[in-house]
């Protein structure tokens, strides 16, 4: 494609998305130069190509999923940086002190009142989260608090209250069996008989702590199930492609449902992505566009971030959003790891 038709579907998409009219060829034809007959016979030949569209016969035109799709690869190497919204997410996380859910919840927020769209952070399954460490620690005469550290950045922690004082126990010995024999296995593969049989080679004695830890990991197997914090859904409203209700109900169905494939990132090495119209597997998701990356935990993979909004979007400012917030994500979890 030549460098003009090139700038003219940068100029469609750009007053598209900030005056949701359709652009004439006119206002194009000032900006680069030309004549507005030029931009006429080169948007015609973007129309057939697909790359435009054209409401109605003396209408001006808008950008088809192509077209889109064109200016958003064209921004891998240009995507605006948004310092300012990174510091915010740092200021955020230096606040809540790690506690994970919160803190996703905060950014998932954060990024709805930045960007005007539906923001959502989803984390793995427990499930195919390993264990990472298992503490038991004295916090009271009889008082003792079993903290659990998965690999996807999750504590759980259960308080406990003994039938006898603490040092009847050996806390240390019992803690560094637990993670010889645990750590490493997902979370979904410490069942109740599995349990059972690690409990019976340590030899404990002390029935009550023994039901005490069953119980927990009990509790953290039957609440396995995929993390999704969603926010902003109600801001798809303020859209004028949203207004009619009969748009609007199937793209918040989606958006409700946990289960979602919108809500995960499946290829680890992709990048950011963006899925334009047309190009989402849902029908209901025909006139949005999405746009999403990974945020990562060390080496591994534990999460996706992203927007979901109109096709008329403002893509260049809201990738550079979405990869800075998943950055800054992922250092945290990094330096907070073991908190």
């Amino acid at each position: 494609m030549d460098e003009r038709k090139s700038r003219i579907i940068k100029h469609v998409v750009t007053d598209y998305v900030a005056t949701c009219a359709p652009v004439g060829s006119k206002r194009i034809a000032e900006r680069l130069g030309v004549s507005a007959a030029t931009v006429r016979n080169d948007m015609h030949e973007l129309i057939e190509a697909g790359f435009l569209e054209q409401p109605h016969t003396s209408a001006g035109r808008i950008p088809a999923d192509p077209g889109y799709r064109f200016f958003v690869d064209a921004l891998r190497e240009e995507y605006q940086t948004a310092e300012e919204q990174s510091d915010a997410v740092r200021r955020a996380i230096d606040n809540i002190h790690f506690k994970l859910d919160q803190l996703l919840r905060q950014v998932s927020s954060l990024l709805a009142s930045w960007s005007d769209c539906v923001s959502f952070v989803s984390v793995p399954e427990e499930d195919k989260s390993e264990i990472r460490r298992i503490e038991l620690t004295a916090v009271s005469a009889r008082g003792m608090l079993i903290i659990i550290v998965l690999s996807n950045g999750q504590v759980e922690n259960k308080l406990v209250e003994l039938p006898m004082t603490i040092d009847r126990f050996p806390v240390e010995w019992i803690t560094k069996q637990l993670n010889n024999r645990l750590s490493g296995l997902r979370v979904g593969e410490v069942t109740p008989a599995a349990l059972n049989e690690v409990f019976k080679t340590i030899e404990m004695q002390h029935d009550f702590l023994y039901h005490c830890l069953m119980g927990f990991f009990e509790e953290m197997i039957l609440t396995v199930g995929q993390r999704v914090f969603v926010e902003g859904a109600s801001r798809l409203i303020r859209h004028p492609e949203f207004q009619d209700s009969g748009r609007l109900r199937p793209v918040l169905e989606i958006v409700e449902s946990s289960e979602s494939e919108l809500f995960t990132l499946p290829d680890p090495m992709g990048g950011w992505k963006a899925v334009i119209g047309r190009e989402n597997p849902s029908v209901s998701l025909r006139e949005c566009s999405v746009i999403k990356t990974h945020f990562r935990f060390g080496d591994r993979t534990l999460g996706t971030v992203g927007l979901l909004g109109p096709r008329r979007m403002d893509y260049a400012r809201l990738i550079g959003i979405v990869r800075n917030v998943s950055g800054v994500l992922s250092e945290a979890l990094e330096r907070y790891s073991y908190v």
